[in-house]
Order: C-alpha cells, then structure tokens, then sequence
C-alpha cells in the first residue's frame, strides 16, 4: 500500500524550493496570466509546485487519482523566495479497495510558518 510504511502525522519528506521569476512567468504563461508587476507567489503556482515536488519523492502507484488540493497562506510570499517545505501523512483511509491519503505541507522560511497546503490522492489498495 502506499505510504504504508509510515503512520498518521508522521513527516514524510523536507525540501526546500525557490520560487524564482523564471518558474514564476512560465507558470503565468501556462495558465495564461499577463505577468504585469506581480510580487507575490499566487498560492496555486507553490500548492503545485511542493506537489510535484513531493510526488518526485514518493510517486503514485499507476492507478492513482490526485483528487482535491487545498492551500492556506498566512501572509504574501514574495517572488524569489526560498521556502522549507515539509510534507506529512495527514491521513489514510480505505474505502472499497482504495485508499483515501492526505498528504499536508507546511511552507516555512526562517523557521516562520507561511501557510499549508493539503493534497488529496486516491490511490489503489495493492
């Protein structure tokens, strides 16, 4: 199963991520955002970003749907900075041969926290 090794809240990963200009402007050209003078990260562009870093640590099984992510930030997250992000097993279920995960990832600089996100994934029982 996946994650099965690990328990309820235990810290599955630390990274760290820059969201630097260049990530910046070819995520607002793939969603189609005219950059302007923008000097906050949008939530989305880090709940992606730590996801895809996360999943680049523990791939999903084939199968697997990411269903639902959700972000909170506490206060704006200037373009350029360098983010600690630590990823836990929030929770784990299984319901009719599959497995309901929730991964939540913290975002801290300078041992501040910034915001969290959480990423649902239904994954294969086996």
């Amino acid at each position: 199963m996946y994650l099965s090794q690990f328990n309820t809240k235990d810290q599955l990963c630390e990274f760290e991520i820059e969201l630097n200009e260049k990530y910046i402007s070819d995520y607002y050209n793939s969603c189609g955002i005219n950059m302007h003078n923008y000097q906050y990260v949008f939530p989305t562009e880090l709940a992606t970003l730590s996801l895809k870093y996360f999943l680049g640590k523990f791939p999903i099984p084939n199968g697997s749907i990411h269903t639902s992510q959700e972000i909170e930030i506490y206060c704006p997250i200037e373009i350029g900075s360098k983010l600690t992000c630590v990823a836990f097993l929030d929770s784990f279920k299984e319901i009719r041969g599959r497995g309901i995960v929730i991964v939540n990832i913290k975002y801290t600089k300078s041992k501040n926290i910034l915001g969290n996100a959480n990423a649902t994934l239904l994954v294969p029982s086996s």
